[in-house]
C-alpha cells in the first residue's frame, strides 16, 4: 500500500498541486526529479529489507532447531556423554565444520 502511494499517488499530486498553483514547468521538473530519487531510494531499500527478512527467518529456523535439540536433551535420562540427542547434534556439528583434507 505504501509502495503504491509512492509511486503512483505522491508524482501526481506533486503535479497536480503545481499545476493548480500555477508553479513553472521548471519546479515541476525538480519537484519530479526528487521524487523519482525518492522513489529509487525506497526501492532499494526495499531490496534491503527484503533480503535481512530472509536473513532473520534463516536465523529464526535454525535458533528453533537449536531450542528442540536442547530440550530433547533435557528430557534424556541418560548421562549426558551417552545422549543419543547430543551424539548425533555432536556428530552433525563435526560434519559441518570440517573442512576437508587438500587433495595433492
Amino acid at each position: 500500500m505504501d509502495t503504491w502511494i509512492t509511486y503512483v499517488i505522491a508524482p501526481i499530486a506533486v503535479a497536480l498541486v503545481s499545476w493548480i498553483l500555477g508553479k513553472n514547468s521548471r519546479r515541476i521538473d525538480e519537484t519530479s526529479k526528487i521524487v523519482t530519487l525518492l522513489q529509487d531510494e525506497i526501492g532499494r531499500l526495499t531490496v534491503k529489507v527484503e533480503k535481512l527478512e530472509t536473513k532473520l527467518e534463516t536465523k529464526d529456523e535454525a535458533l528453533e532447531r537449536k531450542s528442540v535439540i536442547i530440550q530433547e536433551a533435557f528430557r534424556c535420562r541418560t548421562p549426558s556423554a551417552k545422549c543419543p540427542v547430543l551424539i548425533r547434534q555432536a556428530e552433525m556439528n563435526h560434519y559441518a565444520v570440517v573442512p576437508e583434507p587438500p587433495s595433492a
